[in-house]
């Protein structure tokens, strides 16, 4: 069982921040954090880590890339994956370029997961028709996966300059760079599935039946497919270990920070107090508790969907930052452990 640590850097909004300045220092506290979280990942003995793409002053991080090439000039064993790449408004090529260095740089550690994002200001900054959505998509890794197997491809498509057979440097450490496809969808599943490449669902709200429904239809289209690829499905949800059920239930404000929309029409949920007590229950979604709890909520969410990848976002709406490396530390050492024992 792959388990690892994902990161959104979001800034939260708190009373020193008035100035562009204090976004300045903000942001560089944040980024130095998200390199101490991967460093302490990997002393905890997680497999991966995950950087998210955002492009609001509401998130310290734009390009997964460049920050995973700090992780990995102070890492050695831990796997580098983008959460997701939004591939939609970039170029495939630039795309395979970037995560190539990182491949280069880390002695084969890096992965790429793309998805189309649940924002709409990617398309804005980048000059992108929104009613495109879906089709940029799937021309862009049409793309990236030819470029995978062939570094220097004849192809053409709508939303970009043909390529005639020009080599495209540089060429990963690793023989192919792992690909994975951010789901959220039954449509985006079956699009995994048919195309063989791992998915990883994000798992917000709600028992697990949802995700299990996913990882079904999943599984069902990759075992039809043209592909001897192993089906691998990911599930990425939102967790912090706690001593107590008291400090969980104590930790709302942080969520509802995390997950409140930034600006006036602005993408995000208004978490209320019961929607986040229901996600605590031993259905729900939130795997906010102690050692305990969050073990047998996280074995349920495995019986439901045989999740071969577990991945974390410890570090949300501006938690202490000892509690965010304590919870990490807690999930390699004493959860892990747990998962992988038969029970």
């Amino acid at each position: 069982m792959d388990i690892g640590i994902a990161t959104l850097g979001d800034l939260p909004q708190t009373p020193e921040i008035t100035h562009p300045t204090d976004v300045r220092r903000a942001t560089e506290r944040r980024l130095a954090l998200i390199v101490r979280e991967a460093e302490t990942a990997e002393a905890a003995e997680l497999q991966h880590f995950s950087v998210g793409e955002h492009h609001t002053a509401d998130f310290a991080v734009s390009s997964p890339a460049v920050v995973l090439s700090a992780i990995a000039a102070r890492t050695d064993h831990i796997r580098l994956t983008s959460g997701v790449t939004v591939l939609s408004v970039h170029d495939p090529v630039r795309v395979l370029q970037d995560f190539a260095t990182v491949d280069l740089i880390s002695a084969g550690r890096a992965e790429i997961t793309v998805g189309r994002s649940a924002y709409t200001e990617p398309f804005d900054l980048f000059g992108y028709d929104l009613s495109h959505y879906d089709q940029l998509f799937r021309e862009r890794l049409d793309l990236l996966l030819r470029l995978r197997e062939d570094p220097a491809p004849r192809w053409h498509g709508r939303y970009r300059a043909p390529l005639s057979g020009m080599p495209v440097p540089p060429l990963p450490h690793q023989t192919r760079l792992p690909i994975w496809l951010g789901v959220g969808s039954a449509s985006s599943a079956h699009r995994a599935g048919d195309l063989g490449l791992p998915m990883i669902v994000g798992y917000l709200i709600g028992p697990p039946d949802r995700p299990a429904a996913l990882a079904e239809i999943y599984r069902k289209a990759i075992a039809g497919a043209d592909t001897t690829t192993d089906p691998r499905v990911g599930i990425a949800l939102h967790l912090l270990i706690t001593d107590t059920d008291d400090q969980a239930r104590a930790a709302y404000p942080h969520y509802r920070e995390f997950l409140r929309p930034k600006r006036p029409g602005g993408s995000g949920y208004h978490v209320t107090p019961q929607a986040y007590a229901e996600g605590l229950a031993p259905d729900g979604a939130l795997m906010i508790g102690t050692v305990d709890t969050v073990t047998r909520k996280l074995r349920r969410l495995h019986d439901a969907t045989g999740f071969d990848r577990l991945q974390v976002l410890t570090d949300w709406g501006g938690l202490p930052e000892q509690l965010v490396l304590d919870s990490i530390t807690r999930l390699g050492e004493e959860v892990a452990p747990r998962l992988r024992t038969p029970h």
